[in-house]
């Protein structure tokens, strides 16, 4: 699958400003051809070489584009993406050109790399576009399990960013509390005998960014929770200990429902298995 993404970058990215050094760059880092460190450097040496503000916009716009999308597109891929976003972080300041559109842009002083500038806004951007096509716009058939499954890789990689602890990464973009909502409308409404659509989703919080969420539960964090409703959840707003164990019991409830489909009972398996690990380590 991802040999025949690569094959088609050229196309899928085309009006971004990438070049195809960059497109086999990334192809080379997940097949493990080069380190993430090499390919940090690989991938910025074409925005770095930008001659005007604007020039560097559109070229940092392209990498951060190129990432984000293979992240969602290729979910094999997210943990080498973060990576290599990790590795960017590291690489040193860089003199910011002059000229056409010098008023308009800010690039952190510099320090463009370190700050993973424009980043966390084409991510955000990204984040909502995928929502928005599998919970808002009409679809049906192939076209409509396209959307789910991007829509669960969507949520796959902010629980993922989230579980780096890294401030830029797991919150300047989208960040956990964003995919609150997800969790909301899948354990805590009646939604029938098919059980939610965002089962997956929801559980894939669980399974890739479990700790964070019980960390914020025990925590008792008032804020940042996103509520769908929440028809069955009797408790107080926010994340609670309380909350944490309903969660759990309605992951039980949804591996016994006959009537979902084998996908989701194995989802919500995954997620229940998920929790109970953490319980059993964190000494509940």
């Amino acid at each position: 699958m991802a040999d025949i993404y690569f094959e088609n970058a050229l196309s899928i990215f085309r009006g971004y400003d990438i070049v195809e050094e960059q497109l086999k760059c990334l192809e080379d880092a997940v097949a493990k051809r080069v380190t993430s460190a090499e390919a940090a450097k690989q991938l910025t040496a074409y925005p770095q070489k930008s001659s005007t503000p604007l020039e560097l916009n559109q070229r940092l716009g392209g990498l951060w584009t190129l990432l984000n999308d293979t992240a969602v597109h290729l979910p094999s891929t997210q943990e080498c993406i973060i990576s290599i976003l990790s590795e960017i972080k590291q690489l040193p300041m860089s003199e910011v050109p002059r000229g056409e559109g010098e008023e308009y842009f800010d690039f952190d002083e510099g320090f463009y790399w370190k700050e993973l500038t424009g980043w966390e806004n084409d991510w955000g951007d990204n984040y909502n576009y995928w929502a928005a096509q599998f919970l808002i716009e009409k679809s049906t058939g192939e076209e409509r399990e396209k959307r789910r499954q991007q829509w669960i890789s969507a949520c796959q990689y902010t629980a993922r960013l989230s579980a780096t602890n890294d401030p830029a990464l797991s919150s300047y973009g989208k960040s956990l509390e964003d995919c609150t909502s997800t969790i909301s409308e899948a354990l805590e409404n009646e939604t029938g005998d098919q059980g939610p659509e965002n089962v997956e989703a929801a559980a894939i919080l669980f399974i890739y960014a479990g700790r964070e969420l019980y960390r914020r539960c025990v925590e008792g964090n008032t804020k940042g929770m996103l509520e769908w409703k929440s028809e069955l959840w009797k408790g107080e707003k926010g994340f609670s200990s309380a909350r944490w164990r309903f969660w759990l019991e309605r992951w039980t409830v949804l591996t016994q429902q006959e009537k979902l489909s084998e996908e989701r009972r194995r989802a919500a398996q995954s997620a229940l298995s998920a929790m109970q690990n953490i319980d059993r380590t964190s000494g509940q």
